[in-house]
């Protein structure tokens, strides 16, 4: 519209600028004819007043030939006379001839009048020749002369005055009129001139900046055309790359015309659908859906037909080239009433690998990834219908709860894919031991769950039997044989809260009562449970403060040489003196902080208090300075960052020698990782501190790596000490570890040594030392220094008593 005006506003502009110089050049035109036409008129007038003055002077001429031919003829012999009279009739005849001319150039009453007195002069005049002309011709030259030279005479200068006079302002009033003429042509002309200039000034302003608008226009016009060229080829290149994106695009793309027929089909239906684009065009769209989805795709269509425009969104099965049907987002969208489209946009997308994927994800958001069973998700939505159920049916739901003992060990020893093997073949034993109607879930880690339900009295305990029972067969696992117990606590609905929640806690807390009790057990929830579990909450609230307020001591095991039975080293043993409760063992503690992590801030400060005991007893007695002072090492205190530098500072500030103590590891640490294991035991090494592995022989692989492990001494569990004399499998595999141990050179401490036949048994085998109650109890550090006091004074004793010997 801008453009349209700012058109129109030019054309103005060029109409006015033509219009000016058309006004110019009809005025600058009009005037020169005028001015021509009076220069021509002026002319004229000054070529008659000319011709006047030619045809005054030609009768002045003629009027003085006739007066000298009359004295000619007055003087003349008679014999001359006709002739000079023949001469004076030609003069007379062209004086005539003259004023005759002369009167037609007459232009003003000043000259009708002159010409009206010469006329009557000249008639007077020619009077009186003709008077004259006879006396002449008598011969009467007196009289002839006196008339010529008297009245005829001043006739004749009268005449010829007047005829002066005549000619005289004839020529000043024709050279005067010439000259006005002249001098009023060129002031005209000028005039002319300067506004023709004037007009053309104006004309070329217009012009101007008519023609600076113009080029302003045409510049835009530039501009417009070049935006419409980029416009349009940036259009061409939308279209190349729509067609690009329609000819590669995963989406199938269709147009149905008004009967429904396939008009248009992208080239995807190649890859898509697996057939040629010439079989799908001019086909019926409702031939290529599902039987069952014709409904639905009929219904589609007519919601698309009643909302043109708008996009229409559905899920329809279309007939593959190979015979399948493939799941396909459709979106429809009514273009009928587009010229350019005319039909019915269809966009098919290929979803069934991503139906596929959903359900994948649907079964691992409710299902385990390594096992395959149920997760905690699923069960808890079961346990709740199976609940509801039994409400209604008036049937017991119950619900096992497993943990496997000691995964932990089998992590750490075979390492984590051993732990999943472990893990995949136990789901597959409970899968074997439960009803169809039943669900065995994996909760994470080492839990199991099983829900049971329509559980008849007694049915629940008799599966718990057969888990348990299967749970207790070998295992197999990288070509081991091992066995793998589980602790299961069972919960009825019938004794529990009765919802899902409630009855799995119930059967949660049967569980950790089995782990209490031994382990290996299985464990039926009764309401006085409820209260030991909140009992073990608050333990777990009270250790933290336990540690923080120094109500953990030590006592001291003593460890003798069995050759001497002389005590050669002290094991530290932790202990918590509760405000409330009294003394608590560490197997009602040490567990739970192992699994908050508490472990890591309680095992640093036994090291602390351990360490500054030890070098108090050194101070204290001379005789103690070859004493160890054992400390057990965490596998989570172990594998701690800084580990070697917090145990240099606890040295250097207790003032122990490094020789004095002696650090206790798990055997299971000696197959976890076992050459980080090995690189942080010889930086210990490397200290001066002494190295021993605890409770050994509980383990699945560590005297394989025993050879490589920088440790000093090897304590035989207590579980193979208390059966010895009993039991030839056990005496076997202590005489082995001695076996081994010498072979090895290492020392052998057996724990556990309750009477004196182990003691001797185990002297026999070789064993170095020995710990246990038939030695000594657990002693505070009081009751420790009076027993190495009395010690001292018996070794006195006896050295004196052999000395005196």
């Amino acid at each position: 519209m801008n453009r349209f005006r700012k058109l129109t506003t030019g054309s103005k502009l060029i109409a006015c600028f033509g219009l000016c110089l058309l006004l110019a050049s009809l005025v600058g035109g009009m005037a020169l004819v005028q001015m021509s036409s009076m220069t021509q008129a002026s002319e004229g007038m000054l070529g008659e007043v000319v011709a006047g003055e030619k045809w005054l002077g030609e009768f002045h001429v003629n009027a003085r030939r006739l007066r000298t031919l009359e004295m000619e003829h007055a003087l003349a012999p008679s014999a001359d006379q006709p002739g000079l009279e023949n001469d004076m009739l030609v003069a007379e005849a062209e004086a005539a001839e003259g004023l005759r001319e002369y009167g037609r150039t007459a232009m003003d009453s000043y000259d009708v009048d002159n010409l009206r007195r010469l006329q009557a002069d000249w008639s007077r005049y020619l009077a009186m020749h003709e008077a004259v002309l006879p006396i002449s011709r008598r011969q009467n030259k007196d009289l002839t002369y006196a008339e010529l030279s008297g009245a005829m005479r001043v006739q004749f200068l009268k005449t010829r005055d007047l005829t002066d006079r005549m000619a005289d302002w004839n020529y000043r009033h024709g050279v005067w009129y010439g000259v006005r003429t002249r001098q009023l042509y060129l002031h005209s002309k000028t005039w002319v001139i300067c506004l023709l200039i004037a007009m053309l000034a104006a004309g070329g302003t217009i012009g101007f900046f008519t023609t600076r608008y113009l080029t302003g226009v045409m510049r835009d016009m530039e501009n417009e055309v070049a935006e419409r060229r980029q416009a349009q080829t940036a259009l061409q290149a939308r279209e190349q790359r729509f067609r690009a994106l329609i000819t590669n695009s995963l989406d199938v793309f269709a147009i149905l015309n008004g009967e429904g027929k396939v008009s248009y089909i992208s080239s995807a239906v190649v890859s898509i659908w697996g057939v040629p684009e010439e079989k799908v065009l001019g086909t019926q769209g409702r031939d290529w859906i599902h039987p069952d989805d014709q409904a639905r795709s009929q219904a589609l269509l007519a919601q698309a037909l009643e909302t043109p425009g708008r996009n229409v969104t559905t899920e329809l099965r279309i007939l593959h080239g190979d015979g399948s049907w493939r799941s396909s987002e459709v979106i429809v969208n009514n273009q009928l009433g587009d010229p350019a489209v005319a039909g019915i946009a269809l966009t098919y997308r290929d979803i069934t690998e991503r139906n596929a994927f959903e359900e994948q994800l649907k079964h691992q958001a409710f299902h385990d990834v390594l096992t395959g069973l149920p997760n905690r998700a699923l069960l808890m939505d079961r346990l709740d219908r199976a609940l509801a159920r039994s409400r209604r049916q008036g049937m017991d739901v119950a619900v096992l709860f497993i943990d496997l003992d000691n995964f932990k060990v089998v992590n750490d020893s075979l390492g984590h894919e051993a732990g999943d093997n472990l893990l995949t073949i136990v789901a597959q034993r409970l899968l074997s031991k439960v009803r169809q109607q039943d669900t065995v879930a994996r909760f994470g880690g080492d839990e199991f769950a099983i829900l049971l339900e329509d559980a008849a009295p007694g049915e629940a305990a008799e599966i718990a039997e057969r888990v348990a029972a299967e749970m207790g067969q070998p295992l197999c696992i990288q070509g081991r044989d091992m066995f793998v117990t589980a602790s299961i606590g069972l919960a009825l609905s019938l004794d529990s809260s009765g919802d899902a929640n409630g009855l799995l806690r119930d059967a949660d807390i049967a569980m950790y009562q089995a782990k209490a009790s031994g382990k290996a057990v299985t464990v039926t929830f009764d309401r006085s449970m409820t209260a030991r579990a909140a009992e073990r909450l608050e333990m777990e609230s009270e250790l933290r403060r336990a540690i923080e307020q120094g109500q953990l001591r030590l006592h001291y095991q003593p460890i003798v040489s069995l050759e001497t039975e002389q005590i050669s080293e002290v094991e530290a043993l932790v202990r918590w003196e509760h405000p409330t409760r009294g003394l608590i063992p560490p197997g009602k503690f040490i567990p739970i902080a192992e699994e908050t992590g508490l472990i890591v801030p309680l095992g640093k400060w036994v090291l602390e208090e351990a360490c500054r005991q030890g070098q108090e007893w050194r101070e204290a007695h001379s005789e103690n300075l070859s004493l160890l002072i054992g400390v057990n090492l965490s596998t989570r205190q172990f594998q701690q960052e800084g580990l070697i530098e917090e145990i240099k500072e606890i040295l250097e500030r207790s003032g122990l020698p490094p020789a004095s103590l002696k650090l206790e590891i798990t055997e299971s640490l000696m197959s976890a990782r076992p050459e980080d294991t090995i690189a942080k035991l010889e930086q210990l090494r490397a200290i001066g501190v002494h190295l021993a592995v605890d409770d050994f022989g509980t383990g699945y692989s560590s005297m394989s790596y025993l050879a490589n492990f920088p440790v000093d001494t090897l304590k035989i569990d207590q579980s193979f000490v208390q059966r010895l004399g009993s039991n030839s499998e056990s005496d076997a595999i202590v005489q082995a570890i001695m076996t081994l141990a010498k072979a090895l050179n290492l020392r052998v401490t057996s724990e556990g040594i309750e009477t004196d036949e182990q003691r001797a048994l185990l002297r026999g085998m070789g064993c170095d030392r020995g710990q246990g109650y038939l030695f000594s109890r657990p002693l505070t550090s009081l009751a420790l220094t009076e027993l190495l006091t009395n010690q001292f004074l018996t070794n006195q004793s006896d050295n004196i008593e052999r000395r005196a010997a």
